[in-house]
């Protein structure tokens, strides 16, 4: 039975560990990071539609606080921040492929000039989205609703995971994952790459996070959606 060493934050690690072992597969958790709510109130305006590049920025938020912008159409970045909308009461969704540079240019070509966007996400995000809706001229007004921390283990946890069996296959979600992995790699003498026969990563951009004498054992999935990443197990 392969092992596979899932890196992503809870609850969704959980959830990836779940589909992993209905297909057949050993799951290790060891999540490199956590998503934390920032607390912050959403401003009392009229918008005209809403934006969320990430599912955590609906979890991270009083669930209360989005009633007055429930009839609002949602554009949300990929299916599964698409369901996370509908479970918190949105109808008008949107779903794109997974990439934010390409959700603002659907929102840009779908939205007048001058339109007012209420942009949910994180502390830590690419500047993609927000560029494609500036050059058209759409005013957003951005709530960072969680932030994303690292990690820490002891040597004592890593060599404990690292010594119950190599991991067949790493799965890396986003760039600030990959470096944090990385890290913890280290940490761990090495012993999580190394032994390690793939490493699914969701983007180029992610894979430039790691060392390059491991890039041979790297694939990158055809869309940034974990579906397309957990489809490479079939493949090998």
């Amino acid at each position: 039975m392969r092992r596979v060493l899932v890196t992503r934050p809870q609850p969704d690690a959980a959830l990836t560990a779940a589909k992993l072992e209905a297909a057949g597969y050993q799951p290790v958790c060891l999540p490199v990071s956590e998503t934390v709510a920032t607390g912050i109130s959403l401003p009392q305006r009229n918008f005209d539609a809403v934006a969320v590049t990430s599912a955590n920025a609906l979890r991270h938020i009083e669930p209360n606080l989005l009633k007055p912008y429930r009839h609002l159409q949602v554009y949300a970045v990929g299916e599964k921040t698409a369901s996370v909308a509908k479970q918190c009461g949105f109808e008008a969704i949107y779903a794109g492929d997974g990439w934010g540079l390409h959700l603002g240019r659907h929102v840009a070509a779908a939205m007048p000039a001058g339109s007012h966007v209420l942009y949910l996400t994180g502390k830590i995000r690419r500047p993609d989205f927000e560029a494609q809706l500036s050059a058209a001229d759409i005013q957003l007004t951005v709530a960072e609703t969680y932030d994303t921390r690292p990690v820490t283990y002891s040597d004592a946890e890593l060599s404990r995971i690292s010594d119950a069996g190599h991991s067949d296959v790493i799965l890396l979600y986003s760039a600030v994952a990959a470096k944090q992995f990385v890290a913890l790699n280290e940490q761990a003498q090495g012993a999580f790459i190394r032994s390690a026969k793939y490493i699914f990563c969701l983007s180029q951009r992610i894979a430039a996070e790691l060392p390059a004498d491991c890039s041979a054992r790297v694939q990158i999935s055809e869309t940034p959606d974990e579906d397309a990443l957990l489809h490479l197990l079939a493949l090998i």
